[in-house]
C-alpha cells in the first residue's frame, strides 16, 4: 500500500507533457483571444482568424509600448505660467557705475598714463576702425616700468567718482537714507560702481508699487570730471540684477542721462527650470547655481553671463599671463609695459564670439529675472529753479542739464510671474499608457503577464525534462 503510495507521488510530480500544459493554460488564459485560438474550431478557419486578429493586437500593441518609451526618453517639457501675489516682493541689486571710469581731478599729469587710458577707453577701438593711430599725447618717458600693475590697479580704485559726490540725495520707500550707508562699492568689469540692496543675508523688501515707493536717488554725474573711459556717453549706467549675482555692466543695464527724471517701472520674473536629463533651453541642459564654481566669481552665484565673463578672462589672461586692471582673478595685475605691448593689442584682435563658441556655459535652472519699462522726462523749468535755489542742492540750471540725474526705480505691481518647467510625460504617465493600451487591445493586466511568463517557464521545463513513464522512477 505504501509502495503504491509513494508511486503515485512520483507519478503526480512528473512534468506534465506540452500538449496537456497548453490545454491548461488555455482554460485559465486570462488574456483575450487564447482561448479561441486554441479551443476546438467551431469553424474551419476559427483557430486561424483568432491567432491572426491575436498576433495583430500583440503588434499594435508593440508598437504603442515604444512610441510611449520613446516619447518619455525625449523628456519632452511642458511650460507652466502662474502669478503670485504677494504683499511684499524682494527688491532687487541695483547696480550703479558712473560712465566715466576716472576722475579727471584724480589722475596724474603724467602723458605715459593719458596714453594708456586712451588705450583702454572706447575712443581707442574707434581709431582702430577709422584706420587712425594717434594718441592723446605722443610724449614718452624712459620710466614705463615704474607703473607696476599694482601701482595702475590702486591708481584706478583712488581715480573713480566717489558715491558721496555721485548720490546727493537717497530715498528707499519714501523715507530719506544715508547714500554712504545703504550702497556698497563693488569692482565691476567697467570699473569702480556702487550696489544698492547687495545683501544676500537681509534683502530689503518692497511693499508699494508706485513711483514714490522703491528706490529715488538724486545725484550728479560730474561731467566736468569726464576723461577718455570705457563708456562714449554721459550718464550712468544702471543694472537691475538676482542678489547675490556678479553685477556685469558692460553687457547688462541700462542709461539714465543728464537732465532728466528717469521712472523705472520693474516686474519681477521667477523661472523653474527641470535639470538634467531634461532640456530645460532648447538643446541645453540647465544647471543648479551649485552645480558649477567659477573661480574668478567663487563668491556670487553661477549664471551664465558670469561663466562666459570667466571664460572670457581666462582667454585674455593666457595670452599675457597677466590681467587688466579691473578684470577679477588670482594672477598679477598688468604693468603698464605689459598692457600695452601685450595685453590691450591682444584684447583688440579678439574674437569673442569664436571664445565663447569654445565656452562650456550652460544656463541656470532656477533664475530671477527683473524686465522693465523707462520713461524719461527732462527737469521742468521750476524745479531747477528750485534745485539751485532755495534748496540749493544743485549750482546751477546748466549744471542741472548737463550733470543732474532724478531717477526713481520701483516695482509695478505686487504680483511674481513664475514659469516652471513640467516633465510632460512621467513614469507614471508611461505605465498607465502601457496597461490602458493592454486592456483595450489583448485585454491583459500585470497578472496576466506573470501568468504568461509563468506558463512559458513550466513549458520550457517540460520540454527540457523530455516524456518519462513509471518505470523511469524504479
Amino acid at each position: 500500500m505504501d509502495d503504491e503510495k509513494k508511486k503515485a507521488g512520483v507519478v503526480n510530480r512528473l512534468p506534465l507533457r506540452p500538449g496537456k500544459m497548453v490545454d491548461i493554460y488555455e482554460e485559465s488564459a486570462t488574456i483575450h483571444g487564447v482561448p479561441m485560438a486554441i479551443k476546438p474550431q467551431l469553424y474551419s478557419f476559427r483557430r486561424p482568424l483568432w491567432s491572426l486578429m491575436l498576433l495583430g493586437m500583440v503588434v499594435v500593441l508593440a508598437f504603442l509600448i515604444y512610441e510611449s518609451l520613446t516619447m518619455y526618453y525625449e523628456y519632452p517639457i511642458n511650460t507652466e505660467t502662474k502669478l503670485e501675489f504677494n504683499t511684499q516682493i524682494q527688491f532687487p541689486t541695483v547696480t550703479i557705475c558712473n560712465a566715466n571710469q576716472f576722475h579727471l581731478e584724480r589722475i596724474p599729469d603724467d602723458p605715459q598714463l593719458h596714453n594708456l587710458l586712451f588705450s583702454l577707453s572706447a575712443a581707442y577701438l574707434l581709431n582702430i576702425d577709422s584706420g587712425a593711430d594717434d594718441a592723446p599725447n605722443d610724449e614718452t618717458t624712459n620710466d614705463a616700468s615704474t607703473y607696476t600693475g599694482d601701482d595702475l590697479h590702486e591708481f584706478a580704485l583712488n581715480a573713480a567718482h566717489r558715491l558721496e559726490n555721485m548720490f546727493i540725495i537717497c530715498i528707499w520707500e519714501g523715507e530719506a537714507i544715508n547714500c554712504t550707508d545703504s550702497f556698497e562699492t563693488v569692482i565691476t568689469d567697467l570699473g569702480v560702481c556702487y550696489s544698492f540692496n547687495a545683501n544676500t543675508s537681509s534683502p530689503l523688501m518692497s511693499h508699494g508699487s508706485n513711483s514714490m515707493s522703491g528706490l529715488r536717488i538724486m545725484g550728479t554725474i560730474e561731467q566736468e570730471a569726464y576723461f577718455f573711459s570705457a563708456m562714449t556717453f554721459a550718464g550712468f549706467k544702471v543694472f537691475l540684477h538676482e542678489p547675490g549675482s556678479a553685477p556685469l555692466m558692460t553687457s547688462n543695464g541700462f542709461v539714465v542721462g543728464p537732465g532728466t527724471t528717469t521712472l523705472v517701472n520693474v516686474r519681477k520674473e521667477k523661472v523653474i527650470g527641470l535639470g538634467s536629463p531634461y532640456k530645460a533651453f532648447g538643446s541645453e541642459y540647465c544647471l543648479d547655481s551649485n552645480q558649477k564654481i567659477l573661480e574668478r566669481y567663487k563668491e556670487y552665484i553661477y549664471t551664465r553671463d558670469t561663466c562666459e565673463m570667466n571664460c572670457l578672462l581666462d582667454h585674455l589672461v593666457k595670452n599675457c599671463n597677466c590681467r587688466n586692471i579691473f578684470d577679477r582673478g588670482s594672477e598679477k595685475y598688468c604693468s603698464l609695459q605689459e598692457l600695452n605691448e601685450c595685453y590691450i593689442p591682444k584684447k583688440a584682435e579678439t574674437n569673442y564670439s569664436a571664445v565663447y563658441e569654445k565656452c562650456d556655459c550652460p544656463g541656470r535652472c532656477t533664475k530671477e529675472q527683473y524686465p522693465f519699462a523707462i520713461s524719461v522726462a527732462g527737469f521742468s523749468n521750476f524745479m531747477q529753479s528750485y534745485l539751485v535755489d532755495p534748496a540749493e542742492i544743485l549750482p546751477s540750471k546748466s549744471y542741472i542739464r548737463e550733470n543732474g540725474i532724478d531717477l526713481r526705480i520701483y516695482y509695478e505691481s505686487s504680483t511674481v510671474t513664475v514659469s516652471e518647467q513640467k516633465a510632460q510625460v512621467t513614469l507614471e504617465t508611461v505605465l498607465g499608457n502601457i496597461g490602458g493600451n493592454m486592456g483595450l487591445f489583448i485585454g491583459a493586466s500585470i497578472l496576466s503577464l506573470i501568468e504568461l511568463f509563468e506558463f512559458l517557464v513550466a513549458l520550457i521545463v517540460s520540454l527540457r525534462a523530455g516524456p518519462k513513464t513509471i518505470s523511469d522512477v524504479h
